[in-house]
């Protein structure tokens, strides 16, 4: 089956999957990290997009899925600096 290069498609696999990971992670106790606690779950989660941004740029030659991946990736990571 053959996966359709689209950058709407990328934006949803990104959300969804920094979503599936959040939850993931919000279940683990963050408080012995102290100051940190609030962001760790956020920023944690945010590893598997970068993960399958490479792997749609390199591995499976899906340009346009891996720039979708990218922008909420970064637009998540810069949303959770400054208002978390």
């Amino acid at each position: 089956m053959k996966i359709k290069d689209n950058f709407w498609l990328g934006l949803l696999v990104g959300a969804a999957s920094f979503g599936l990971f959040f939850l993931l992670f919000s279940l683990i106790p963050w408080e012995s990290l102290g100051r940190f606690s609030t962001r760790a779950p956020y920023l944690l989660a945010f590893i598997p997009g970068v993960v399958l941004f490479r792997m749609m740029l390199v591995k499976w030659n899906l340009e346009k899925m891996g720039k979708g991946i990218l922008a909420v990736t970064v637009l998540g990571m810069l949303l959770v600096f400054f208002l978390i």
